[in-house]
Formats: C-alpha cells, structure tokens, sequence
C-alpha cells in the first residue's frame, strides 16, 4: 500500500506508514529508503508548512542513510544526488562518497542499472581536488555494511504491523512465515551487493 502511494506522489500518506514498516529493521531497507525518499519529497512540497521543512530534509536524509549503509543502492544513489544540491563544506565529499560506494555495489550492475547521471558524477568531482578524490575513494573502497537495527513499535503502527510484526515472526523478515525473504524485488532496486555501505570519515 505504502510503495503504491509513493508511486501515486502521495508522500503525507505514505511516510506514517514507511516510518513504521522500516523499524522493524533487517529485511526493511526498502521501507527505510522510501521513508527517506517521501520525507525529502515533503521537504520541498507547498503543502508542507515551511516550519516543518528543514526537519523534513532531517530526516529523509537520515533515513536515506541509514538504507545506504545496509547496501540498498538506491538509497545510495539517491544520498549523492542529494548532496549534489546542498551548498556546505562538506557537502561535496559527502556526494563524491556515495557516488562511490554506489559504483561499488554490485547489485544494480548486475541488473544493467545506472542511477546515477554521467553529467552528474563529473559535477560532483569537479568540486574536489585530485587529494580528496583519492581519500574518498579509499574510504568507499573500505566500506562495510551496517544491518538496520529494529526499533519497538509504537501504539500508532499497530494498524500497519498488526500484533506480531510485519512480515515478521520470531525475528524473521519475511511474508509471516518465519521464513526470511530474499534479497531484491520490489521498488527502488535490490538489496546488499557485497561492500557497499557504510560512514565516511570526514
């Protein structure tokens, strides 16, 4: 329902829902991702009092990063062309970063996939000097994954996770089973991909 809503551009209804599907953590990074990807949505949308927006761009960006670290790619590709926009100090390596670590996930070249624009990388590089790229690069290179961690429910999702969980029996993530899903499907790519997520030292 939350995926369908996204694709509709209805991002005010789907991010309560997103919110709550990805804190049941490992096995959620699409949730968590698309959680990110409504908020930074919301951030700029004129129905979203202006009060609320940069609080908006937080969180997507949290959220964002939190999928990227556990190797969802398109949270990955989504984390560079966002940085891309922001005008900061850090801002620039942040991007080239995550460019990076997304041209090390294997997952979407598996499937033909490019996320990111050309053009878009060679901006992004462009803003750093020969030293930096060499860092960043070393840094992506030495990327490890970090599983998202689940977090209780709060009263207001019971109407989307129901008593036991979404999908989840005993730990497990999957569809109610017990049994855990395999990686990839659905919107927004596929999963893991070996190396690929992780925190930037600077």
């Amino acid at each position: 329902m939350a995926v369908r809503l996204v694709d509709q551009g209805d991002y005010e209804q789907a991010l309560p829902i997103l919110r709550c599907v990805a804190s049941q953590g490992s096995g959620f990074e699409i949730a968590q991702y698309l959680a990110g990807h409504s908020a930074i949505q919301l951030a700029t949308a004129e129905t979203t009092p202006a009060i609320l927006r940069d609080e908006m761009r937080i969180e997507g960006l949290e959220r964002l990063t939190l999928a990227a670290r556990a190797g969802w790619p398109t949270a990955q590709a989504e984390l560079a062309r966002e940085f891309a926009r922001i005008e900061s100090d850090q801002a620039p390596a942040q991007a080239a970063y995550w460019a990076a670590v997304y041209r090390r996930n294997a997952r979407d070249r598996t499937y033909g996939l490019d996320r990111l624009d050309d053009g878009l990388e060679a901006e992004i590089t462009a803003r750093l000097d020969a030293a930096q790229s060499a860092r960043i690069e070393e840094e992506a290179a030495n990327f490890a994954l970090e599983a998202l961690i689940a977090s209780p429910a709060i009263p207001a999702c019971a109407p989307y996770l129901g008593s036991a969980g979404f999908g989840r029996q005993r730990g497990g993530a999957g569809d109610g089973s017990g049994r855990r899903r395999p990686p990839g499907g659905g919107r927004g790519g596929g999963g893991g991909g070996g190396r690929s997520g992780g925190g930037p030292g600077f």
